[in-house]
């Protein structure tokens, strides 16, 4: 976080001239906070190696992307990331500030079910940004929320995705149960969904 906080004055907004509309910046300003190459590959470079424990797969770098700041009424919309660069992925939350409710990651896993989970400044969070879906639908409540992103893929494989999985990967689960709401349909990460697995 030090890193943020000696540099969080010198925010830029961030361009979404043809990046596409997951992030909702036209409604709610999404700022950037830019990190110099030569930082960013040490970083990348150090993260690997916690990615790489998680999948035990050699990964090599393709993207470290942030500090992105997101403010008050901030969505991202449900999608997937680039096949080619991002089949393992890592969000950490940098810092947040005044924030009135738990601003929640959707993430589904290859079942389809869905995983809201809460960060707090520090934290890190690995998913497959290119094969899961996730998100953050409801809106960012209060002052602000940093996150910086890493992603890997397979060391000289860019078609990894078209593959089939090594021996010995575990099946997909294909039924997760009946699914039904208990409480406020916006109480995110609140038990706000129940399945029978």
């Amino acid at each position: 976080g030090a890193y943020y906080y000696n540099n969080a004055a010198e925010a830029i907004f961030e361009e979404w001239g043809g990046k596409g509309v997951f992030v909702n910046w036209w409604e709610a300003p999404v700022r950037f906070v830019q990190i110099p190459w030569a930082l960013k590959t040490v970083w990348q470079d150090r993260l690997r190696l916690l990615v790489e424990r998680w999948t035990g797969t050699p990964l090599e770098n393709t993207d470290l992307y942030g500090m992105r700041r997101y403010e008050d009424g901030a969505r991202l919309l449900t999608h997937v990331d680039r096949e080619s660069t991002h089949a393992a992925s890592l969000i950490i939350n940098v810092a947040q500030g005044n924030l009135d409710r738990p601003w929640t990651v959707e993430v589904h896993d290859h079942a389809d079910r869905l995983h809201e989970v809460v960060m707090a400044p520090g934290d890190l969070v690995y998913y497959e940004s290119a094969a899961c879906l996730h998100a953050r639908n409801t809106p960012l409540r209060g002052g602000s929320y940093v996150n910086l992103f890493a992603h890997y893929r397979p060391v000289g494989d860019p078609d990894w995705y078209q593959r089939e999985n090594p021996p010995g990967t575990p099946e997909r689960l294909l039924d997760v149960g009946r699914c039904r709401l208990v409480g406020e349909a916006d109480a995110m990460s609140q038990g706000a969904v129940v399945c029978e697995d």
